[in-house]
């Protein structure tokens, strides 16, 4: 069964980025969670004339959908890493 044999620094690699992108996205997660708990102070800073919060929900919303976009690349590139391992 030679043709079986899996390189174990490749399926390492592949594990790694594995968990860097479940990790990206838990994180991207985890900001939306704190944006929507972030967006109740929307309303009074509009209220008072400060744009604080606006921009503040804004700047979280688009850092955790780079976040879950990117840790979703990131687990697309451990798939092929894993397949790859498999293949040699």
């Amino acid at each position: 069964m030679a043709g079986l044999e899996q390189d174990p620094s490749a399926t390492d690699a592949a594990l790694r980025a594995d968990r860097a992108g479940s990790t990206m996205i838990t994180i991207g997660w985890i900001l939306i969670g704190f944006d929507c708990v972030s967006a109740v102070f929307l309303w009074v800073g509009l209220r008072s004339g400060s744009l604080f919060w606006v921009w503040w929900v804004i700047a979280e919303g688009v850092a955790a959908l780079i976040l879950i976009w990117l840790g979703g690349r990131k687990k697309m590139q451990a798939r092929s890493l894993a397949e790859n391992a498999n293949r040699r």
